[in-house]
């Protein structure tokens, strides 16, 4: 293991090329601080400017290979990185207000360094470097050039790259069954009762506000919601699900919420056991027999934000939600939906549990090659 600095394994870090992006989706695509949001090549996020000569930014077509890095950002996504690995004949411009980074091949495998800056061992490292301002922050290509890298032989980077690799790939299948799952509830809800926007106009169908008493939850200070669980304190619940842990309770039961105030209002939740809700959520409880499950799904799918109102600080008024008209299936055919989710959500569950032992494996691994 040899210590350097990126300088001396990096033959190339700089800033990308400037371009005046615009709304025109025609040229050349070329990279943006969202292309790494997600901390890999997002193909939807490129910007566009017209480019279709390349004779000027020859010098900035991405390679196979390289690294792009966020260094100027809110201080959180300060250092966020991803890798570019081409796909067909594509050509792609490295944009400005993304670093991109050229490994010495000789020295360095492409994907070993995007595994050791995206590790904790690099990361600690960002702080020293960042400059602060008012509303975010950045560091220099200078700074980032002296920052320390602890490097095996290219044999031993091969095999920690073989492993990264296969426990990162499982992650995301894992994740993509997640997916699956979530798409195959919301899927199965329009077959079985079509979509519920389509006849909400329908003379046919109640109002909501006939099968269902709304009511908003109840003012509590914010000195009495407590920051962290602690034993005996029930969940407080706002317009954007759990705010806090309170020592009493108004709500016993399994009830849907609506967020009601905020840039979510519409927001919809599941509140079980005991709870407390605060007047930043509407309460949803049948008045007739309805299956809980199915009305939580049916609140979802009526996407309640269209009914909003207010520009700075959006608000969905209870009646509104009262008088929006709703179809209702027999009981029957609520508690068969019902079923489905419940055994979704066990394997959900199950996949969730699997995939947080790898994620702890593979910080594990990160920890252990990259300190």
């Amino acid at each position: 293991m040899k210590n350097y600095k990126l300088d001396e394994v990096f033959n190339i870090i700089k800033n990308g090329a400037s371009i005046k992006q615009d709304d025109i989706y025609e040229g050349y695509p070329i990279t943006r601080i969202e292309t790494i949001s997600k901390k890999i090549i997002d193909r939807n996020k490129m910007g566009y400017a017209g480019v279709i000569n390349l004779d000027k930014y020859s010098d900035y077509i991405l390679k196979s290979g390289d690294i792009l890095m966020s260094h100027i950002n809110s201080e959180k996504h300060l250092g966020k990185t991803a890798i570019y690995e081409k796909m067909n004949n594509e050509t792609i411009i490295h944009g400005m207000n993304l670093l991109m980074l050229r490994t010495n091949q000789n020295i360095l495998i492409p994907k070993y360094a995007y595994y050791y800056l995206n590790s904790n061992s690099f990361k600690r490292q960002i702080p020293k470097i960042t400059k602060k301002s008012v509303n975010q922050a950045s560091f220099t290509v200078k700074a980032l050039k002296e920052l320390n890298i602890n490097l095996p032989g290219l044999d031993e980077q091969f095999k920690i790259i073989e492993l990264l690799d296969k426990v990162d790939l499982i992650i995301k299948l894992r994740k993509k069954q997640l997916e699956k799952l979530e798409i195959l509830v919301k899927s199965q809800f329009i077959e079985m009762f079509g979509d519920p926007i389509s006849g909400e106009k329908s003379d046919e169908f109640p109002e909501l506000g006939a099968v269902c008493e709304l009511r908003a939850g109840k003012f509590i200070k914010a000195n009495d919601i407590h920051a962290q669980y602690e034993l005996g304190l029930y969940p407080c619940y706002g317009g954007n699900g759990i705010r806090g842990y309170v020592v009493d309770y108004n709500q016993v039961g399994e009830y849907p919420l609506v967020g009601r105030q905020g840039a979510l209002c519409g927001n919809i939740q599941f509140a079980q056991g005991r709870f407390y809700a605060t007047e930043h959520a509407v309460v949803v409880t049948p008045k007739v027999e309805m299956d809980r499950y199915w009305l939580y799904f049916l609140l979802l799918k009526l996407q309640l934000n269209r009914y909003a109102s207010g520009a700075a600080q959006p608000g969905l008024a209870v009646s509104k939600l009262e008088n929006i008209r709703v179809c209702i299936p027999s009981i029957e055919s609520q508690i068969q939906f019902s079923s489905l989710v419940k055994q979704t959500d066990k394997s959900k569950f199950m996949l969730q549990l699997g995939l947080e032992k790898l994620e702890s494996l593979n910080m594990a691994l990160m920890q252990k090659y990259f300190m």
